[in-house]
């Protein structure tokens, strides 16, 4: 049996297509599966070196950070793509830019790993 859209409460409505972007954020692209690829690993070694509560929010907000923008930096190209035609010449700067926001964001979130991690690995050999 199928709901219909009108009978959704709106919070519901919200999470089917919260649901249904990050489905075809998975489809659109594989960067998004390496992101969740690594970001469970990353989770399985923050169990492993036992991080303590702050360092766990912190690993989860850079998490959520990278894979909102990468989210984000689909929806630009789709939007680009969809939209060529209207747009103009600065396209391709356009694609630059949030290509430029994606590697901002992941050099910072690979510092973030290396601090969390890399101190706890010196606490073990020390």
């Amino acid at each position: 049996m199928q709901i219909s859209r009108a009978n959704r409460p709106a919070w519901r409505q919200r999470l089917v297509d919260a649901e249904t972007g990050f489905r075809i954020g998975l489809r659109t692209d594989s960067t998004l599966f390496m992101y969740l690829f690594v970001g469970i690993g990353v989770l399985f070694s923050g169990f492993v070196f036992r991080l303590s509560v702050i360092e766990w929010t912190i690993l989860v907000l850079t998490l959520g950070l990278t894979l909102s923008v990468e989210l984000f930096h689909q929806l630009l190209r789709l939007i680009v793509h969809e939209f060529r035609h209207h747009i103009g010449q600065n396209l391709n700067q356009i694609l630059r830019l949030g290509t430029a926001a994606v590697v901002a964001t992941n050099v910072s979130a690979i510092i973030v790993l290396l601090i969390l991690f890399g101190s706890r690995i010196v606490e073990a050999i020390g």
